[in-house]
């Protein structure tokens, strides 16, 4: 009964702006994921630091990640692309101290959080997916696929609800590509195509939690992507990416003239 309250909760706070078009506040939106995942998410701490991979990585000084921002690496190869990527992104910031402002990140469990903050950035990395909030959409329906999260599955909830609303009205269009194309890409069909599609990739790829990423630092990427099953692009989302960032552009444009 409380989870029902606090999908409510979330409901009410976001339930007219999680779409395609309008951030959300990163501090908000993970006291919602805490509060619906907390269970879950010690269940698969206690699992991971029980594993061999898990056991291995908790004992390392220095998280990979950190070493992955700060080290040298031959040009084209895992670590370096990565690398660039973390440091060029918008997305990429450090939900750590977000999530858990009073957390050691020094202690086993603070290790543990980096390596699924590490995971969340592969899936954009890996397959693409710009830190938009259709991007998130793709990155969220990959991670399902390993793992249940009550708070990404009412996420993506709001979001189809969001996108069904948002069919009816003219402004959420992409501007000047014609009726037809503006059809082709109306936000619910957007929605479910990219749900549909990052939930094959999902299912095909391992779980990248439990890849030991240092093995790959100094291996070709596409040699890296290629094992992990995720060396063929989206293809839908190669195409509609853009499309929506130009709506999105357009959108917060006008948004001062009623759009």
């Amino acid at each position: 009964m409380k989870k029902f309250w606090i999908k409510i909760k979330l409901f009410w706070a976001y339930g007219f702006r999680m779409d395609f078009f309008n951030e959300t506040k990163l501090d908000v939106i993970f006291k919602f994921i805490m509060a619906l995942d907390s269970h879950d998410f010690k269940k698969s701490y206690r699992n991971y630091k029980n594993s061999e991979l898990g056991k291995k990585v908790l004992e390392r000084d220095t998280a990979l990640i950190d070493r992955i921002r700060t080290d040298n690496f031959e040009p084209g190869t895992f670590g370096a692309e990565f690398q660039t990527w973390l440091r060029e992104s918008d997305g990429a910031v450090d939900v750590f101290s977000v999530e858990y402002p009073g957390a050691k990140k020094s202690s086993k469990l603070g290790k543990f959080f980096k390596e699924t903050t590490m995971q969340h950035d592969l899936i954009h990395f890996l397959n693409g997916y710009d830190t938009t909030p259709a991007g998130e959409v793709c990155v969220l329906t990959f991670d399902l696929t390993k793992e249940w999260r009550d708070s990404y599955a009412t996420i993506l909830f709001i979001g189809l609800l969001n996108c069904s609303y948002n069919t009816f009205r003219p402004s959420k269009y992409v501007p000047g590509i014609g009726v037809l194309k503006a059809m082709k890409h109306a936000p619910i069909i957007t929605f479910c195509r990219l749900v549909t599609e990052s939930w094959w990739r999902g299912k095909r790829a391992p779980r990248l939690i439990d890849v030991d990423w240092e093995q790959y630092l100094n291996v070709d990427l596409q040699q890296v992507k290629k094992e992990l099953l995720l060396d063929d692009k989206p293809k839908y989302w190669s195409e509609v990416g853009p499309i929506y960032n130009k709506a999105r552009n357009h959108y917060h444009g006008n948004a001062g003239n009623g759009a």
